[in-house]
């Protein structure tokens, strides 16, 4: 109904009007396809045609598209826009999420969808985020066992103020319920992964060969360049360059890409990594792909990396030394502890971060910190 008039016939946009054999209309069509509103009168009365043309003239004047262009469908219809907007803004929009993310927050959206679900935005009030926040620490399995989930339950309820707060943009609501809330309070144990455990499950990977090859290369390459897991599994081969290897930022693809210039160790593992023998059929697109050549799904990364830490742990048991299972997340925090523990003045840089708020509190994982003492001055008696 958006199409260029065949007649001019002077109506504003979107209104819209006709003249039948016995009625006569005239309206204003939604860009969802519905009418804001419509009138109707005989025909024949020519002065309440008038009339009524004048009146539809008049209130589409006052219609705001945005005011009407709301989600059908009260929350999950909300939620069900968010992730199309998400999924329309262009690449170069700070607010756009990264990929892995929005992966993540749909299986969030499912759990919120069934507390949520049934209500208008507009009916979900400030109680309620503390009441689902509450379950999450009273929570079971299917067995009935108890099984809480405070941190799943504090990253559901801050994707919920997210959408929420689109839906204060489509004025579904005047204000989000769930700003400020109190989150649960939770205790992240920092794993620190140590050489020793990399070095038995680069040994072991090299035995298996492999899938369990492919996995126990990217932890060292993760640990060796200090990335993201989702940057490791997503890298190609023509990052690969003589100065070395060229990383996007995994979060956000606006950041300028950060080169990890060559070191022996770095090189050798990259070597090693080409030579691991593939199927025929696989392609040469992803360093760390499977033995097909395609890019591991989250799911098959998993599996593959729980056949290289079990034998880690029974092999580690037989020799009488510590391990403890670990993935490519833990390969970061190792890195950048080392980097600080070193005194390297490369570590923000090499993380992609601005902040060193955000390296100390995240990804420094010293047990403990050494500083040098104050020196007396030539003013102390």
């Amino acid at each position: 109904m958006t199409r260029r008039r065949d007649v001019a016939d002077g109506l504003p946009y979107r209104v819209y009007e006709r003249f039948g054999v016995r009625v006569y209309s005239v309206g204003y069509m939604l860009p969802t396809g519905k009418w804001a509103f419509r009138y109707s009168c005989p025909v024949h009365d020519a002065g309440e045609v008038a009339k009524l043309r004048a009146k539809a003239i008049a209130e589409s004047a006052r219609i705001s598209v945005v005011d009407y262009d709301r989600p059908p469908g009260g929350f999950t219809g909300l939620v069900k826009a968010w992730f199309k907007w998400q999924e329309d803004l262009p690449m170069n929009d700070t607010r756009k999420r990264a990929s892995s993310t929005i992966a993540g927050n749909k299986p969030e959206a499912e759990m919120l969808k069934k507390a949520f679900g049934h209500l208008e935005p507009h009916e979900i009030t400030r109680s309620m985020g503390y009441a689902y926040l509450d379950a999450c620490l009273t929570a079971t399995d299917k067995n009935g066992k108890p099984r809480p989930r405070p941190i799943k339950g504090n990253k559901e309820i801050a994707l919920a103020r997210l959408i929420l707060e689109y839906g204060i943009r489509k004025d579904m609501l005047s204000a989000n319920p769930f700003d400020d809330l109190t989150r649960n309070k939770t205790v992240t144990a920092k794993r620190l992964v140590t050489p020793q455990e990399l070095a038995l499950a680069v040994e072991l990977g090299r035995k298996i060969g492999g899938p369990q090859y492919v996995v126990a290369m990217a932890l060292q390459t993760a640990y060796l360049c200090v990335r993201r897991s989702v940057e490791v599994r997503a890298i190609t081969r023509d990052a690969i360059t003589d100065q070395g290897i060229r990383w996007k930022d995994g979060k956000d693809p606006t950041k300028p890409a950060i080169l990890i210039e060559w070191t022996p160790e770095l090189r050798a593992t990259i070597t090693e990594t080409l030579a691991i023998k593939r199927n025929k059929v696989a392609g040469t697109m992803y360093l760390f792909g499977n033995m097909q050549g395609q890019k591991y799904t989250k799911g098959g990364w998993k599996s593959s990396l729980d056949d290289l830490m079990f034998p880690c742990v029974v092999e580690a048991a037989k020799r009488g030394i510590a391990f403890a299972r670990f993935s490519l997340q833990d390969c970061r925090p190792m890195a950048v502890t080392d980097k600080l523990e070193r005194g390297d003045q490369d570590t923000k840089t090499a993380t992609g971060h601005t902040s060193d708020k955000m390296i100390a509190t995240v990804y420094d994982r010293r047990p403990q910190r050494v500083a040098t003492g104050a020196k007396l001055g030539k003013n102390t008696s």
